[in-house]
């Protein structure tokens, strides 16, 4: 982590890594939900069985990735760019499907379906605050000012 004057520390590649890495195995679940419930899949599989096998390929996924992370930690640690601006848009791509995703679980669930817009909305709220947070810590990306 490198101080640069007023501006803020400037985050090596693995911190950014680290986030996009976490961020993509939270949004695995729902990203792969609503590709079902898009090609209707839901009709033909056991759901609940499906997502117990996405949990758990999730927790294998996310056990090597953590493994892979922790093994390039140095050589990520000495890699250092002034601005994630790719990295961020993949962010918000993930989060864009991941808020879908919840609201389709929330379906699968057994959840009434007159509550989904407020989901929608309570979900989209939070997610827009956390990577409007992220985006100027970490990412030195503030959308809100360009």
């Amino acid at each position: 982590m490198i101080k640069s004057g007023s501006k803020g520390r400037i985050y090596s590649l693995y911190e950014i890594s680290v986030i996009l890495f976490y961020a993509s195995a939270i949004a695995f679940i729902p990203f792969v939900l609503v590709v079902t419930y898009i090609f209707d899949l839901d009709q033909s599989l056991d759901i609940d069985h499906f997502i117990l096998w996405l949990l758990v390929a999730d927790a294998v996924g996310l056990a090597a990735g953590t493994a892979g992370l922790l093994v390039r930690k140095d050589k990520l640690k000495r890699r250092v760019k002034p601005a994630y601006r790719g990295e961020f848009v993949y962010l918000m791509a993930i989060s864009a499907f991941a808020v879908l995703g919840f609201v389709v679980f929330f379906d699968y669930l057994g959840g009434d379906r007159a509550y989904i817009a407020n989901l929608l909305v309570v979900i989209t709220v939070l997610l827009v605050y956390i990577l409007i947070h992220l985006g100027r810590r970490f990412f030195k990306f503030d959308y809100m000012k360009k």
